[in-house]
């Protein structure tokens, strides 16, 4: 039964990460309320949605090289900026980031609130690689809320769509370098990995057939519901 719930929020969450983002904010919550210590629901989250990113790019596989060149160096800076995060969350005492994940799980969940629309301001090279590396050491030390994170740094002077593709093959680059990393960490719940891995792939293969026919703000609305009740129920537990 533990499989099927989680198989199920992992396709939900494959779903919205796809589309918009931040949806680990879901699925983080529900494996401590399993009863996994957050060390290791951070990284059986992080493992099970790893490839989601991926599977949304499917559609857009044509455009895939010409991102991958425009944003090259973004995603060099992400994925170095995770494999320290990953060291850190890794190297220090599991109480720390235990006294943490409340707040980690609340700024997530607020996040999700940042207005993402594109304007007119140009961000210099210099300082949004310096916010991509930042984004890219929460990710690799925590995860949820990440998604945001990027598109609230590429949205200045790109469209939508454009900055969904980037956030997408930003991300899931990234998430190989963390991968590498957690798989030999003692710290993976493996059941609960694997429902998380295919319901997420799942979910994340249909949001690349059905973006632009969802609501996100919907989808963000259900994202901040449920975060902030974790973040309730992590703060007075």
């Amino acid at each position: 039964m533990e499989f099927i719930i989680i198989l199920a929020v992992g396709f939900l969450v494959g779903t919205i990460n796809g589309l918009a983002g931040g949806a680990s904010a879901i699925s983080f919550p529900v494996l401590l309320a399993f009863g996994l210590n957050p060390i290791t629901a951070a990284i059986t989250n992080s493992l099970g949605v790893s490839t989601a990113n991926f599977f949304a790019l499917i559609s857009q596989r044509r455009v895939l090289k010409q991102y991958a060149r425009e944003y090259k160096n973004l995603i060099i800076w992400a994925s170095v900026g995770a494999v320290i995060g990953a060291t850190i969350l890794l190297g220090f005492p599991e109480k720390v980031f235990a006294q943490l994940v409340p707040f980690l799980l609340l700024f997530a969940t607020i996040s999700m609130l940042i207005p993402l629309r594109p304007s007119d301001e140009r961000r210099s090279p210099q300082k949004e690689s310096a916010m991509i590396f930042g984004s890219g050491i929460y990710g690799g030390y925590f995860g949820p809320g990440q998604g945001t994170m990027v598109i609230a740094t590429l949205i200045r002077k790109r469209d939508v769509r454009t900055v969904n593709i980037a956030k997408n093959l930003i991300i899931g680059t990234t998430s190989i370098f963390t991968t590498s990393i957690y798989l030999f960490s003692g710290h993976v719940h493996w059941l609960y990995f694997w429902a998380l891995f295919i319901g997420s792939n799942a979910g994340g293969f249909f949001a690349g057939k059905i973006a632009g026919h969802v609501s996100v703000r919907f989808l963000k609305s259900l994202v901040v519901a449920v975060g902030l009740s974790a973040s309730v129920w992590l703060f007075i537990r």
